[in-house]
């Protein structure tokens, strides 16, 4: 009796301590966000929360290495407090901190936890995919960097502080490749727009060049539009898969082009007879400001799921370089992240630090896996920052002080990573140096010959190819209706009942 008796003891203390630890393991995957390393600046207020600490819980220091028993709970049989927490610091409060258990669907969440847990889902890159993020950055800053010497004081918008963005969208179509996109529309602002037209879109530099010395945009065919407004479109091919990418033209008015990418990919799965809504993706690029602050991205949230509006789901990237032109965070939204407005839909957001690639590649993998096996809405909120002012002209230190003089210490993203690479054996500082030193050499060679560049007008290919401009004429048409006609059901319609009588 008295075996039994404590036999049972042990069992009741083996749940108790089971359910603490999967009460402690829930904390990480609500909360672990909130203690994240996401702000490359650290101006970010990264409070620690008690109730991400074992003894919150329950469990002493000199029990830390007891093994409890989690079952399936954790992808673990048993593990012990000190094996539990360097875990889910890892997963959970490193560099991505993910916002998931707000789900209602059973089968949504579980596929992110697993996402995020299960080992062989985890951040893992070989040693030429590092090259080949290394690559777009250093396209992403060379070309800003370029443009700043080569055309002083121009406004360009640049993506200075956020050159994740490229390998991220790079990341989107690869896999959005295999797993059945054939295109991918494109809304962004205007920050950052040159550089997704060159390096993601694959426009010549050489017509880019050309549009800065103002050749272009006095050609009789031009919209007239200045260039950081401008689309393109191109068709890029990864391991054999070929997808389309369009960038719509986009005004300053920021978010107003959220609604015409969505009807545009509405219409792109019409004509591919993509019932299933898996063959055209939506990606839409976001200022943290403007996402939060402007209403069309919360009706385009609503109307996400109807069916006469619906795309299947969007891929949302806030480029979040926390400052709305001259406004800080605090004084600008209500929320604790500009993301929060997608929670009506109940959209996983993943926040990550820009200033880790591979970590926003990986975001960028699972959001694109994400989109394609539920067809709903995810977030990427890529925290960052903006290296120069709200545009190249401005000073930014009259009104964010420290803010700037930490970007001025701060080392760029390429430099952060590029040294990371040779820390790590997968490039040497002499391999860095000469990629950097190729790639100036072909934008050196590409402006030479800028000036003498004729740009092949394109507004009246393919489908429009039907459609021929009369210059100068007003191009009427017969409507088939009598004049006479319109005019009685004009004055039937704006006749009282009284008169009608």
């Amino acid at each position: 009796f008295l075996r039994n008796t404590a036999n049972n003891k042990d069992i009741e203390k083996s749940k108790v301590e089971s359910i603490k630890a999967i009460a402690l393991i829930r904390a990480y995957r609500i909360r672990g966000h909130l203690i994240a390393n996401l702000d490359p600046l650290g101006l970010m207020e990264r409070k620690y929360l008690h109730e991400l600490h074992p003894a919150d819980h329950g469990f002493k220091k000199e029990n830390y290495d007891k093994k409890i028993f989690l079952h399936s709970y954790l992808d673990k049989g048993y593990a012990s407090i000190n094996e539990l927490i360097p875990f889910l610091k890892r997963i959970y409060c490193s560099s991505i901190g993910v916002e998931y258990m707000h789900i209602a669907d059973p089968i949504e969440k579980v596929w992110f936890r697993e996402r995020m847990e299960k080992k062989e889902n985890q951040l893992s890159f070989t040693d030429n995919g590092k090259k080949f993020i290394l690559n777009k950055l250093i396209q992403a800053e060379g070309f800003e960097k370029f443009l700043a010497i080569k055309f002083v004081g121009t406004k360009r918008f640049g993506i200075d502080g956020g050159e994740s963005l490229i390998p991220a969208l790079e990341q989107i179509i690869k896999r959005g490749g295999q797993l059945g996109v054939k295109e991918i529309k494109i809304g962004m602002p205007h920050r950052g727009r040159l550089n997704v037209l060159a390096n993601l879109l694959q426009k010549s530099y050489k017509r880019i060049f050309n549009e800065f010395a103002g050749d272009y945009s006095s050609a009789k065919d031009s919209t007239g539009d200045v260039k950081y407004h401008l689309g393109a479109s191109s068709n890029r091919e990864f391991d054999g898969n070929l997808v389309h990418i369009s960038l719509t033209d986009n005004p300053s008015h920021l978010e107003a082009v959220d609604p015409v990418v969505l009807g545009q990919t509405r219409a792109k799965q019409f004509f591919h007879k993509d019932i299933k809504r898996q063959k055209v993706v939506p990606v839409l690029i976001h200022g943290d400001a403007a996402f939060a602050g402007q209403g069309v991205v919360a009706e385009c949230f609503a109307m996400s799921g109807l069916r006469g509006h619906n795309t299947g789901g969007t891929i949302h990237i806030i480029v979040n370089i926390q400052i709305g032109f001259t406004t800080n965070p605090r004084f600008a939204r209500s929320s604790p992240y500009p993301s929060d407005i997608a929670k009506m839909v109940e959209a996983p957001i993943l926040h990550v630090n820009a200033d880790d690639p591979e970590a926003v590649v990986h975001c960028a993998r699972i959001a694109t896996e994400f989109r394609q096996q539920f067809n709903r809405d995810v977030v990427i909120d890529m925290i960052c920052y903006r290296r120069f002012g709200h545009n190249e002209g401005d000073e930014p230190s009259f009104t964010q002080p420290m803010m700037y003089k930490k970007i001025r210490q701060h080392p760029t993203t390429l430099n952060v990573y590029g040294n990371k690479l040779i820390k790590e054996n997968v490039i040497t500082q002499e391999e860095f140096d000469k990629m950097k030193k190729e790639f100036k050499n072909l934008l050196d060679e590409q402006f030479k010959t800028a000036k003498d560049y004729k740009p092949k007008i394109a507004w009246f290919e393919g489908t429009w190819s039907a459609y021929k401009p009369e210059k100068g004429k007003d191009k009427r048409g017969v409507t088939g209706a009598d004049v006479n006609k319109l005019l009685k059901i004009s004055e039937k319609i704006n006749s009282s009942s009284d008169e009608l009588n």
